[in-house]
C-alpha cells in the first residue's frame, strides 16, 4: 500500500517527531517542575475537553503560571534539552521525504521553543505551534495560543492545502494522540505513529505501532508515483 496522490505531509510534534521517555509533553514537564504538578495539567486538560475553558484560556493559564513562578527562557530550554529528543529516525525520515519532493508541515500544540531547539534544521515549509516570547533578560514577555490544535488541526490542513493549490485529499497527516484525530480523519492519508488510543488508530489509514519513524517511507515513494 502506498499513499497515492499525496503531495504534502503534515506532522504532529510531541509523541510523533519528539519524544519523552514517559510520553510527556513540554507542557506537562514545565507544569510538573515549576507550576502545579501533574494534577494541575490533568485538571486543565479535562476542563478544556468539557468545554469549560477555551484552548486559548488553557494556554494562558499555563504560561501565566510559569511567568508567576519565574519560569523563563533558561528553564524552558533546559527542560527541552534535557528531557526531550527526536524520535528514532525523525531526521532521516523528514529529510528523505523532502528529497522525494513532498512539501512538509508541522501542525502541533507544542511550543515553538521545542521546534527551534530540536527540529529547526529540518525542511518544513509551514509551522503552526503555540508561541512564547522572552525579553532581553529571558523572562516571558508574551505568548500566542495556536488556532490549530484539536479540531483546528483539520483547519490547518485546509489552510495549507489552499496555499499549495491542492485539496486536503492530497495531504497526509502523521500523529499519535486524541488531538490529532480531526486531522487524521480530514487528510487523504493518515498515519498513527505509536498511537496512544484506539480513536487515533481508527481515524488513520495506517499505523506504526513501534520502531523508528522511517517505517513511514514505505508509504510515500514520492508525489505522482
Amino acid at each position: 500500500m502506498t499513499a497515492n496522490g499525496i503531495r504534502t505531509i503534515c506532522f504532529d510534534v510531541d509523541g510523533t517527531l519528539v519524544e519523552h521517555p514517559e510520553g510527556k509533553t513540554i507542557w506537562q514537564l514545565v507544569n510538573e517542575r515549576y507550576a502545579g504538578g501533574y494534577g494541575l495539567n490533568r485538571a486543565r486538560m479535562a476542563a478544556f475537553r468539557r468545554g469549560d475553558i477555551t484552548y486559548a484560556e488553557w494556554v494562558a493559564l499555563d504560561v501565566g503560571d510559569w511567568a508567576t513562578h519565574g519560569v523563563g527562557r533558561r528553564e524552558i530550554e533546559g527542560i527541552v534539552r534535557s528531557e526531550l529528543q527526536p524520535v528514532p529516525g525523525a531526521f532521516e525520515t523528514v529529510e528523505a521525504l523532502a528529497a522525494r519532493g513532498y512539501t512538509l508541515a508541522l501542525v502541533s500544540g507544542t511550543l515553538n521553543v521545542t521546534v527551534e531547539l530540536l527540529l529547526s534544521r529540518l525542511p518544513f515549509s509551514y509551522c503552526f505551534t503555540n508561541r512564547i516570547w522572552f525579553d532581553d533578560d529571558g523572562r516571558i514577555r508574551g505568548w500566542r495560543a495556536t488556532r490549530y490544535d484539536g479540531e483546528g488541526k483539520a483547519r490547518a490542513l485546509e489552510r495549507i492545502a489552499a496555499a499549495e493549490g491542492i485539496s486536503c485529499r492530497e495531504c497526509a497527516f502523521v500523529g499519535d494522540h486524541w488531538n490529532d484525530v480531526p486531522a487524521l480523519a480530514r487528510a487523504g492519508f493518515g498515519v498513527a505513529y505509536r498511537p496512544k488510543d484506539e480513536a487515533v488508530r481508527r481515524a488513520a489509514s495506517a499505523a506504526i505501532d513501534e520502531g523508528p519513524l522511517s517505517a513511514l517511507l514505505a508509504w510515500f515513494p514520492g508525489p505522482g508515483r
